[in-house]
């Protein structure tokens, strides 16, 4: 393929790059949290953490029935008196990583991606519903910041761009968990919005001085909002 070069690492290692002797992509990420890890898996994609105390760790993806593909192209070595690549051989032969394995990991990663973000959505959705007083304006969710925890957990990365945060309170040794206060984004057209929510969060909506419920009310286009 007119496109590589294969360069020979040691005695019997010898690595495809690109034309420029650029390494072959992979398709790495900084972060898959369980919900991801666990759908990735399920539609055929591997993954290893690389890394250490001096390189940012990060993931490397690949498919786990990786396409092969024999492919035929000049062979180099480094030769370090010269500073360059030398030519050693015009026709070097060896089956390695389909390099078009890039694009198709890279879109496997983004659809499980977005179902994973499609699926928290519903999750979400429902938790709002169920724990809201006011008939669904406004609401408390447990929502968790540590990408370490178990899928039965909702992340904050997917909260849905309708719902604004207005107030939160960690919850003390949960790794990561806290209670939101959410309401939903709406145009209330200069008029009151009136919601409900537990005594214990009535001061953490409006703020100090009224300063995080005016910001609010400003965010939906309330003439106020009243908290009961």
């Amino acid at each position: 393929m007119s496109n590589y070069k294969w360069v020979q690492l040691s005695d019997t290692y010898v690595e495809l790059r690109k034309e420029d002797f650029s390494s072959v992509p992979r398709f790495e990420v900084n972060d898959i949290n369980p919900l991801l890890m666990e759908k990735l898996d399920q539609n055929g994609v591997d993954y290893w953490l690389e890394g250490d105390d001096f390189f940012e760790p990060h993931y490397v993806l690949a498919a786990i029935d990786e396409k092969q593909l024999s492919i035929t192209a000049p062979l180099y070595e480094y030769d370090i008196t010269k500073s360059d690549h030398v030519q050693i051989s015009n026709s070097y032969t060896e089956e390695t990583t389909d390099p078009a394995e890039y694009e198709r990991v890279k879109s496997i990663y983004l659809q499980c991606c977005k179902e994973v973000a499609d699926e928290q959505a519903k999750v979400f959705s429902a938790l709002f519903e169920e724990k809201s007083l006011d008939g669904g304006i406004s609401s408390v969710v447990t929502i968790s910041s540590d990408s370490g925890l178990q899928p039965n957990y909702f992340y904050e990365e997917y909260i849905p761009s309708e719902y604004i945060k207005v107030c939160e309170v960690n919850i003390p040794f949960s790794r990561g968990k806290h209670e939101v206060v959410f309401i939903k984004k709406m145009n209330a057209k200069g008029k009151v919005v009136t919601i409900k929510v537990h005594d214990f969060y009535k001061g953490l909506v409006i703020g100090k001085g009224g300063k995080n419920i005016k910001k609010v009310t400003a965010l939906i286009n309330a003439k106020y909002i009243k908290v009961i």
